[in-house]
């Protein structure tokens, strides 16, 4: 069964309720019988724990510059939001288990570029781990963690991990939940939906900047390896998105338009 991928943000995160909405989300999901993966981020908790140790940190091009001393610490904050996430789920009777993304080398991954250190590039995905969790009925929660050929642990964007996680899995849905209402417009209100061309186009001509330009280019990915619909929501509505299936930006790979197109050009007839 191809099963649901949920990226869970960090800053989403950050509203207690983003977590307990979600777990309501995923239960609607199992009665419709659905398997449900979860990839979260933890970017408040790591800032909020480096803080606290008196560890200073940047970025660069949107990415967090790691240390050795600092993935120590990313990896137990990672932790703490995993069992956390983890907890919610158990109140809503939801069976799941807490997975890092470098148990079994699930996230296997290169140095993205040494200007960042630990942080890597996800190049292969084994997802046998969470395929025999899947096969019990759990939910894995994965906490964004890769590890290359050496054994050292990276610090990886979770945008990109559920992007790779769910073009492995050939899943039937990525959902990203966030602290946005979608990829927005001009306007700052959400488009209903994107085609693959029409986010290029976004992105091209700086229509999304940022933190959602990084999760478009994550979307652009997953879209090209096969996954059908990716939807980008907020968290606060996971559960008005499964219940009526409409909410958030969704984006398909084509249009119908673009669908019809391609068939002429493939010469079916077309009614």
């Amino acid at each position: 069964m191809k099963s649901w991928v949920i990226k869970l943000g960090g800053a989403a995160l950050s509203n207690p309720e983003a977590a307990r909405n979600l777990a309501q989300a995923i239960v609607l999901l199992k009665e419709q019988g659905e398997s449900v993966v979860v990839v979260h981020g933890g970017g408040p908790m790591i800032n909020k724990r480096l803080e606290e140790k008196n560890i200073s940190w940047s970025f660069h091009e949107g990415q967090r510059v790691t240390t050795p001393e600092m993935m120590t610490v990313i990896e137990s904050a990672l932790g703490e939001v995993n069992q956390m996430i983890c907890d919610v789920f158990t109140e809503y009777g939801i069976k799941n288990i807490g997975i890092p993304g470098n148990t079994n080398d699930m996230f296997f991954c290169r140095q993205m570029n040494p200007i960042l250190g630990q942080v890597g590039e996800v190049i292969k995905v084994d997802p046998s781990i969470v395929e025999d969790a899947l096969a019990m009925d759990f939910v894995p929660v994965i906490a964004p963690i890769g590890v290359d050929e050496e054994g050292r642990s990276y610090n990886i964007n979770a945008d990109w991990g559920a992007s790779s996680l769910a073009s492995t899995l050939n899943a039937k849905a990525l959902v990203y939940a966030t602290d946005q209402r979608g990829i927005l417009d001009c306007n700052e209100l959400p488009y209903d939906s994107l085609t693959l061309s029409q986010l290029k186009i976004l992105m091209d001509k700086g229509g999304v900047t940022g933190g959602m330009l990084a999760k478009s280019r994550s979307i652009e990915k997953a879209l090209m390896s096969g996954v059908k619909k990716v939807c980008v929501t907020h968290a606060l509505e996971m559960k008005e998105l499964i219940e009526t299936r409409i909410g958030g930006t969704m984006c398909v790979e084509m249009g119908r338009l673009e669908q019809v197109m391609k068939l002429k050009e493939n010469n079916y007839a077309v009614s």
